[in-house]
């Protein structure tokens, strides 16, 4: 992918004004931004992997130009062992690190060429749909913090390994599937070519020594495939025998034992069929099924991750000897640590120096920053929004307010309805009625043709093997998995299509979900008495004061000053920030003041109001309501519920008043404000226990538990990552007009989840007469079960053709309007 021309050759941003930075590539010169892309550039040539450029898809992750800072922690961390990774042979470790700016396979070729270099590195992995990084590597010919390095030479951010060994276990288990998967996909390919001589030899003759070369390599291919690939099914055979519980694998892994010692006493004796290529076959449509249930399963973030992310992964702790950079993790009660203005606090605390304004939207609700001075209370994952404070830590690691969120939000999941199109009981009774009839099939033809009886008891358990069963739900979900990424809302749980066609209640929270979360400005008022300042003016200025600040109030000055397009060259010099209260600065010669009323100008005081004040030496110039905006689609999605008959009601953590107003712009009558986590969930459990289904849409941490425990839950865009975790759908776009097209496609999936279920039952019902009565040789039941799969699978990739058309005729109906 190559720039334009005022654009950074490495990472894409506009050139700044009076930046003459560049680097060469085949004697040319290519603008870079900083100095920082200048140096990850000519490393890169340097190092003969210039290629990158050539072949990447995106553009690169814009260079930290001072690396120093993140050095020193690293190197910090090098006499740790448990960040070295899980212990291998040789004195080896296997390091999984994320790993922040990857975004194409050029991206991943880059990082394993330059590390694979490097000293004591043996092997490296890069998944570029994950971000993670895998490095076997000796601790005793390098360093950890020289492996973070060689990643941040290049631009990309390492990531402390702080949830590795959970993923480590789905990566895997993700490599395993693929390659079993592909050995069998190979396997099969190759037997059915060889086959298809053979059944041609049937009908128009062979010679012997053809047969036997063609039936000899096909054991030969087919034995790696049942060796290696179909391992995992006599596992789970022997396994559900054990517990008591016969399963689906049982059927399984007799048919293709049977099947292939049959093979291959007929191969070696010279006489009756041979049929490797329906073990193959076998083997390679259930192991689809399993891969693709595996991906969704692993859609879904694990909350031992997402909490790991909810706090800052370094913390600056104060020593007697200085400051010193250390994870957050490494925290206990009684440290005191420095947190800056934007930054996460790291453990649960008090204020020990400093007051300040916080953030906890995603935690409690409370959609307004908290006031917090010495002594109060701060909650590790809350945002510090006026100033730098010292905190005094009094709970760390698994006491922290946030992993009693965790604990919560994994009781919910545990007591989580489940919800499944095939009930428990029937599978063992399916399996045991399997067998009996294989068996009597065999003892049957004993009275009647012995020599048939193998044969006649083989077809019974090749066309009973529920494979096209077993592909009914997940290619379904699947293709509803793809249909609903093109529309904007990930999939994280199959089933849950089929429990949201179901509810009957939709519960949402407030802050962030119905709303955006974050003030605007609804109305300016000017003071008639200072006609010489314009409204505009008065934007400008109060955009100018707060242009540094990391405070919501101060965003959407900007964001309302860029829209107006008001003038950006406005200096402010002397600017204090007044913490809880607001903000002052020196403009044109004159000081001005932002803030609440009682601080910006003398006749606000004593004033309570929610406004946001402008004044200036002379007095209050302009006065700013605020307002927390409705989510697009808010109102959309409210009327189409309501006229599908669906009852509503909002549980948020916010202040009665902030509930109220929204509850009666969106004409919602059931509502409850200051809601904790559990009492979301006691609020939910009586819903349920009414006999209602239940819809949660939800953003922040505080949700997470509710989430997981409903019927069925969606998180909206910006939604914190441990409730996304626990929930079903995660919307991608700003609207919630979104909701109704995952309604539309649950139902869609529905019918389809139906046809196909119907479809596979009715074959595995019409062929057993066959099968039993000899008419159906085991080859042809094989044949017939592969068709049959493959007919479940046309069937649910219609849903992704239905979906590519309807956005084709969106795209043809806009187009038109536009024309």
């Amino acid at each position: 992918m190559e720039t334009t021309e005022n654009a950074c050759f490495h990472c894409g941003e506009p050139i700044p004004e009076n930046t003459l930075l560049f680097v060469l590539r085949d004697g040319q010169k290519k603008p870079v931004c900083c100095a920082g892309c200048q140096a990850v550039a000519e490393l890169i040539f340097s190092s003969g992997l210039g290629r990158y450029y050539q072949f990447r898809q995106d553009l690169g992750r814009k260079a930290e130009q001072d690396l120093r800072r993140e050095l020193e922690a690293w190197q910090g961390c090098d006499d740790r062992e448990s960040l070295w990774g899980a212990e291998l042979a040789e004195g080896r470790r296997d390091l999984l690190l994320q790993t922040e700016g990857i975004r194409c396979a050029a991206c991943a070729w880059l990082i394993r060429s330059h590390l694979e270099n490097a000293a004591g590195v043996h092997s490296v992995q890069v998944d570029t749909a994950t971000g993670y990084t895998r490095i076997i590597w000796s601790p005793a010919l390098s360093r950890l913090s020289r492996l973070a390095a060689s990643l941040m030479e290049l631009g990309y951010k390492p990531h402390l390994p702080l949830a590795s060994a959970e993923e480590q276990g789905r990566q895997q288990e993700r490599r395993d599937s693929m390659k079993r998967l592909g050995v069998a996909g190979l396997g099969m390919m190759q037997v059915m070519m060889y086959a298809v001589g053979l059944y041609a030899g049937d009908a128009f003759g062979i010679a012997a020594a053809e047969r036997s070369f063609l039936e000899w390599v096909s054991l030969m291919v087919t034995l790696p495939v049942l060796l290696y690939s179909g391992r995992i099914f006599f596992h789970g055979a022997w396994r559900s025998i054990r517990a008591g519980r016969p399963g689906m694998d049982v059927p399984v892994a007799l048919a293709i034992s049977l099947a292939f010692v049959a093979s291959c006493y007929n191969f070696f004796t010279g006489r009756g069929e041979v049929w490797f290529d329906s073990v193959v076959m076998f083997i390679f449509f259930l192991s689809l099924g399993r891969h693709i249930e595996m991906m969704l399963r692993h859609r879904n973030l694990q909350a031992g991750t997402a909490l790991a992310r909810l706090l800052p992964e370094w913390a600056e702790r104060i020593t007697g000897q200085g400051m010193e950079r250390v994870p957050s993790s490494d925290l206990v009660q009684g440290d005191r640590v420095l947190v800056r203005v934007g930054e996460s606090f790291p453990a649960d605390g008090a204020l020990a120096l400093g007051s300040t304004e916080v953030d906890e939207a995603l935690l409690t609700g409370e959609s307004r920053a908290i006031e917090r001075h010495a002594g109060d209370a701060v909650i590790a994952g809350t945002i510090n929004l006026s100033q730098p404070v010292e905190v005094e830590v009094t709970a760390s690691g698994d006491e922290t307010t946030v992993s009693a969120l965790g604990r919560l939000l994994l009781l919910a999941q545990s007591r989580r309805p489940s919800s499944s199109a095939i009930p428990q009981w029937l599978v063992p009774v399916f399996i045991v009625s399997v067998l009996v009839i294989a068996g009597l099939t065999w003892l049957g033809w004993q009275t009647v043709d012995p020599d048939r009886g193998f044969s006649a008891m083989l077809s019974v358990l090749v066309a009973s093997c529920p494979c096209a069963l077993s592909l009914a739900l997940p290619v379904v979900y699947a293709a509803a998995s793809h249909r609903l990424l093109d529309e904007g809302i990930l999939l994280t749980r199959g089933d849950a299509l089929d429990a949201l066609t179901r509810i009957d209640t939709v519960v949402f929270d407030k802050t962030g979900t119905l709303t955006r979360g974050t003030p605007e400005i609804t109305s300016i008022e000017m003071n008639p008495e200072r006609a010489t300042v314009s409204e505009d003016e008065a934007l400008e200025i109060a955009a100018a004061l707060e242009a540094s600040s990391a405070h919501p109030i101060a965003r959407a000055f900007r964001e309302t000053a860029d829209a107006a397009g008001a003038r950006e060259n406005t200096r402010v010099s002397d600017l204090k920030v007044h913490a809880a209260s607001g903000v002052e600065g020196r403009i044109r010669g004159m000081t001005w003041k932002i803030g609440k009323a009682d601080f910006a100008c003398s006749e606000g005081r004593g004033m309570h109001d929610d406004s946001i004040w402008l004044s200036d030496e002379s007095g209050w110039v302009a006065r700013f309501g605020l307002q927390d905006a409705l989510r697009q689609g808010a109102g959309n999605i409210v009327e189409q519920l309501r006229s599908d008959h669906l009852a509503m009601a909002i549980l948020s953590g916010d202040s009665k008043e902030a509930v109220e107003q929204v509850a009666a712009r969106l004409q919602i009558t059931d509502y409850q404000a200051r809601q904790t986590p559990q009492m979301k969930l006691e609020k939910l459990a009586a819903l349920r226990s009414g006999g209602q289904r239940v819809l949660m849409i939800g953003d922040g941490v505080n949700d997470a538990p509710v989430l997981a425990a409903a019927d069925v839950s969606m998180t909206v865009k910006g939604g914190a990552e441990l409730a996304n975790s626990a929930a079903d759908l995660i919307l991608t776009s700003d609207s919630l007009d979104l909701v109704s097209k995952a309604m539309e496609t649950a139902r869609r999936t529905r019918q389809l989840v139906r046809q196909n279920l119907t479809w596979a039952v009715v074959y595995n019902v019409s062929v057993m007469p066959l099968a039993v009565s000899g008419a159906l040789k085991p080859w042809m039941a094989a044949l017939g079960m592969s068709l049959s799969s493959l007919l479940v699978v046309a069937n649910a990739s219609r849903l992704v053709r239905r979906g590519q058309g309807e956005r084709h005729t969106d795209q043809q109906q806009a187009l038109e309007a536009e024309s």
